[in-house]
């Protein structure tokens, strides 16, 4: 059986997105170069429609999360830095100095 390639409109119309979403995807790094899509010589990004099924359907799983890295928490890191959080506001998800 051979391997279905798409193109960012072709997957976005199966996929039921916008092409925006789609780019934001690979901008994130959600759809990954190398496993999601390919971008060969002088033809746009080509998706492989058997690895976003994989991604779809792993998606909603708790195991594809043990595979990612946790971030620190923002409080965390300030403490860590000895910065006094009790100075700090938050404005607009952004935390500044009062």
């Amino acid at each position: 059986m051979s391997e279905e390639y798409l193109t960012i409109e072709e997957l976005a119309a199966r996929l039921k997105l916008k092409r925006k979403t789609v780019a934001n995807k690979m901008s994130a790094g959600i759809f990954l170069k190398g496993v999601h899509y390919f971008s060969p010589p002088g033809l746009g990004p080509r998706f492989k429609w058997s690895a976003v099924v994989t991604w779809l359907e792993r998606s909603g799983q708790a195991e594809f999360a043990e595979d990612l890295i946790p971030m620190a928490r923002a409080c965390d890191v300030r403490k860590a830095r000895g910065l006094d959080i009790a100075d700090e506001v938050a404005v607009k998800g952004h935390y500044v100095r009062s």
